[in-house]
């Protein structure tokens, strides 16, 4: 109510210096409610100044009871509790009189104190609070609401919005559902929306807490609540939602994102699809030939040719590394499963260009059908796995639908794979040697140690039915390196100019303890280095050339020997032979098998003889089986002769017992009738063994 300030009627002078000399205030009001007069006491508790002839505006409420004869309550200015008592003169005038009570004080100096503290958390408070009717017409409503919402104060904010929830959430169900929750509740917690701006419309994000504020008969007057912008929040765990289901390099799902895809297809009651899992071929040489953004540059084009395979409801997902998966639901997808592993497998084979370059890669693939390969998703994966495992077994770049015969194989893989670790701890392990002679006099000079494995059930087992299996188990290490230190322990009580050649795998070179494995070979055997060949086949040096660098010229410091096994059947062998200092390359048998009939192997095994002459290594033919494979080859000059037809693979025992035999003949007169005497020694030194 506006103050109205008028000059002040002339009262007696005596009467005027009676009043401003009482305690308590009075006042004189015209009918118009303008002030006539105000003594000292009235000026003092409505916080007027001797000057001021102006009834401040307190309570207009108050006056205008007042003024209708009644008495008000009321908080002056200075925090005291004041009562107006109204009383209407003969002369048109109204007298009010103001007066306090030291009890009333210290109430209304309480309340103000605690409503001026609740008003000060509302105004300055940084979240937004406001209080609406139930209807969402906003009664009161803080600065910082105002300013979320665009306005500069609580009275634009009044002015511009005539309800809070109105037009104000982006999804327009959301407030049924706030409504709702708060009706079934009492109240909500943590509700958030994204909503917009009162004034700008532009979208942000809130969290929201609201309560019902009720009357003593229980019906809600109000409803109150506090809202936050949560904008930074929701966009937070939308980017670790991202981070978490996406992978970050290709743009496919994350590992984590496609398990709960898997998972969603097979709790789906009548879920229909298929599961494709999908390892590129020939990847690591792609990083190792042209760099690791080559490689990159390959799983982003990978990731894309998938997803224009599989379509826009398929999930491709990278699983990690150069593993991927795609899932196809829908009841058509298993009917042409086949046709769609086809298309991936000749998709990813073709090249990838890379800044002048093409890298070829190829992908073998697994394929699993819901539900009728699987009934749970851990299942599903482990069946495409298998198929997969089956391409990769049988020459990669294809791809191979589960049937149940290859989980029957994997059972008994896995049996394998325990027999072959009891096998290890039990110390049931055996080398076996086979003889390399000489050419020209076929004099054994060295053995090359072949493992075996004396079965418990299935009996003699050779390295090709059980080195896959430890190979995949990672026990080929531990297996090659006891192979290392039995060969040097054995052949060290042979002669000194017979050599052993031990088998290194490829996981056995990766791994960075095998110089040291070799080292104490030698120092506890006491066997010469020369004496000693480690072949190692180009599967070797692919799985990291500067690390096969590296390990062959401490190898070579150690003064072991090094031979390049099965030459001539890969594609880098030629430049593996100029880079590294091989003594020795082995022929590989699929050139010797057919020497006498195809001229062209006879062909590539002179020009690898001559090779090897001219840089000085020595040459093995393996796999020899006939005198006239024998022959030709010494034609050709070939120095090494190692197969059927010199000797099969035998135990130490029995090489042994043929070197004591040698010896005693050695030492015999010569005289008819050795026969007896020879067996005899024979039988002798075997039962020692």
């Amino acid at each position: 109510m506006p103050t109205h300030c008028l000059k002040p009627a002339i009262l007696p002078e005596g009467l005027t210096a009676i009043l401003d000399h009482l305690g308590v205030g009075i006042a004189l009001l015209q009918p118009e409610q303008q002030l006539v007069y105000c003594n000292a006491a009235a000026r003092s508790l409505l916080g007027m100044t001797p000057g001021d002839h102006c009834l401040p505006q307190i309570d207009g409420v108050a006056v205008e009871v007042g003024l209708a004869a009644n008495t008000a309550l009321m908080t002056g200015p200075s925090g005291a509790a004041l009562k107006l008592v109204a009383t209407p003169l003969r002369s048109g005038l109204t007298l009010l009189v103001v007066e306090t009570s030291a009890e009333e004080s210290g109430a209304a100096r309480a309340l103000f104190e605690t409503e001026s503290g609740y008003s000060s958390l509302f105004d300055n408070a940084v979240c937004g609070i406001y209080r609406d009717r139930p209807d969402g017409t906003p009664v009161r409503a803080n600065r910082a609401l105002a300013v979320l919402n665009g306005y500069a104060s609580e009275e634009k904010f009044l002015r511009g919005v005539s309800s809070t929830s109105v037009n104000w959430y982006v999804d327009p169900g959301r407030a049924a559902q706030f409504k709702q929750l708060i009706n079934a509740q009492g109240g909500v917690r943590d509700f958030v929306s994204e909503v917009y701006r009162h004034r700008s419309r532009e979208k942000f994000w809130i969290t929201e807490n609201a309560w019902y504020v009720r009357d003593a008969a229980g019906n809600a007057i109000y409803i109150e609540g506090t809202i936050q912008d949560a904008t930074e929040r929701v966009l937070g765990v939308a980017a670790i939602e991202r981070q978490a289901n996406t992978d970050q390099l290709t743009g496919a799902a994350s590992r984590f994102h496609f398990m709960n895809k898997l998972n969603v297809l097979t709790k789906d009651q009548g879920g229909v699809g298929v599961l494709f899992s999908i390892d590129l071929d020939k990847f690591k040489e792609v990083n190792d030939q042209l760099g690791h953004g080559a490689g990159d540059a390959v799983l982003k084009s990978v990731a894309a040719r998938l997803r224009r395979i599989g379509g826009p409801e398929a999930t491709v997902a990278r699983l990690g590394g150069d593993e991927f998966a795609m899932i196809i639901s829908g009841s058509a997808a298993p009917m042409k499963a086949d046709m769609t592993a086809a298309e991936i497998v000749r998709a990813l084979r073709a090249p990838v260009e890379i800044s002048g370059y093409s890298a070829n890669v190829g992908a073998s693939v697994g394929v699993a059908l819901y539900p009728a390969h699987a009934a749970t998703a851990n299942e599903l994966l482990n069946h495409s796995d298998l198929a997969l495992y089956h391409v990769k077994a049988n020459g990669r770049n294809s791809f191979c639908i589960f049937n149940p015969e290859m989980k029957i194989r994997q059972q008994r893989r896995k049996a394998l794979e325990d027999d072959l670790r009891e096998a290890i701890s039990g110390n049931a392990l055996e080398l076996y040697y086979q003889p390399i002679v000489a050419t020209k006099t076929t004099a054994t000079v060295g053995y090359e140690a072949l493992m075996r494995w004396n079965h418990p059930r299935r009996g003699f087992l050779p390295p090709s039915q059980f080195i896959a299996v430890a190979e995949e188990a990672g026990l080929m290490t531990e297996l090659g390196n006891w192979a290392i230190l039995r060969a040097c322990r054995q052949i060290v009580l042979l002669p000194d100019h017979v050599t052993v050649a031990v088998n290194v795998s490829p996981s056995q070179f990766r791994s960075s303890g095998i110089v040291d494995t070799v080292k104490q070979a030698l120092a506890d055997t006491g066997l010469a280095p020369p004496r000693l060949t480690l072949e190692v086949t180009e599967t070797v040096i692919l799985s990291g050339e500067a690390q096969a660098s590296r390990v062959i010229d401490e190898l070579l410091a150690l003064g072991v020997k090094l031979a390049l096994d099965d030459f001539g059947t890969g594609y880098s062998s030629l430049s593996y032979l100029q880079r590294f200092a091989f003594s020795k390359v082995k022929i590989d048998r699929s050139f010797v098998a057919g020497i006498e009939t195809k001229p062209a192997n006879l062909a590539i095994i002179r020009a690898i003889i001559n090779l090897a002459k001219d840089l000085g290594m020595d040459v093995v033919a393996e796999g020899i089986e006939t005198e006239s494979q024998a022959a030709i080859l010494r034609t050709e000059n070939c120095g090494l002769l190692q197969g059927y037809l010199y000797g099969k693979p035998m135990p130490y025992r029995e090489i042994v017992a043929n070197q004591a035999v040698h010896n005693l003949r050695s030492y015999l007169p010569a005289r008819p009738a050795q026969s007896q005497p020879v067996e005899t020694m024979k039988r002798t030194v075997n039962n020692a063994l």
